[in-house]
């Protein structure tokens, strides 16, 4: 059985209420203030209340949320809608490899192939290491945790390199590390140290970077713009990897 995270999403908006319809005519079950509900076709349903919203015998679903007239957004999961401070929080139940390819599409959707590959075995890791960063839920949808996008389709670039690189974590002596990146680390990345974080699992070597650029962001770990030049230059992921992360293996997580 594939490993599972939850993901809270559109919390920026604080919404009140909520719209959801099925992708493509597939059937949605909504079960909500005691009453069940099969949406289908072309129908949308609002939400104003906790629900849950899945396919049928509980199954993982196809479905498009929005906050009306703020944002819209297709997801592959179990949607359970939670009420909280006056506003609805919307969590997906999606499966880790699924998370992995809407972060690499939404992270690096488009750099170099072997660019995209580093970033999934990042965020992979920053997944399996870090679960429950969030109360009821293990991790948001915004640059506090990872910034994810919808699923990318079949074939797309980023879709081949969560699935070249399926199950595949950095580790430290033994465990998956937190692996962090940024955009921009202006031609060398920082230690945790250096930017005043207590890190614990792994050191954060600071590096020379091949990229000279405005910083943006944090500069620990890998820096995307660095990784991305790489690529261009015919390293592999190992290689990237290898540079930004020394020290560590690039080993399957089961």
């Amino acid at each position: 059985m594939s490993a599972l995270v939850t993901i809270g999403v559109f919390g920026l908006f604080h919404p009140v209420e909520l719209r959801v319809e099925p992708v493509r005519g597939r059937v949605l079950v909504i079960e909500a203030q005691g009453r069940r509900e099969i949406l289908e076709g072309r129908g949308s349903a609002m939400l104003r209340s906790a629900a849950t919203v899945t396919a049928r015998n509980g199954a993982e679903a196809a479905f498009i949320l929005s906050v009306p007239g703020k944002i819209q957004r297709e997801f592959r999961g179990r949607l359970t809608v939670r009420e909280e401070n006056g506003h609805l929080l919307p969590i997906v139940e999606m499966e880790r490899e699924t998370a992995v390819a809407s972060i690499v599409n939404a992270e690096a959707p488009g750099s170099p192939f072997e660019a995209q590959k580093a970033q999934a075995v990042v965020s992979r890791s920053f997944l399996v290491a870090t679960r429950g960063r969030h109360q009821g839920f293990d991790f948001c949808d915004t640059t506090h945790c990872q910034y994810l996008r919808e699923p990318p389709p079949a074939g797309s670039p980023p879709r081949r390199a969560q699935e070249a690189t399926k199950g595949l974590v950095l580790t430290y002596q033994g465990h998956a590390i937190v692996a962090l990146y940024s955009a921009d680390c202006g031609g060398h990345t920082r230690t945790a140290e250096e930017a005043g974080w207590q890190m614990q699992g792994y050191p954060y070597f600071g590096v020379e970077c091949p990229v000279r650029g405005e910083v943006s962001g944090h500069r620990i770990g890998m820096c995307q713009a660095g990784a991305a030049e790489m690529s261009r230059h015919k390293k592999t992921f190992r290689d990237i990897l290898a540079h930004y992360f020394p020290a560590t293996r690039i080993e399957t997580m089961e």
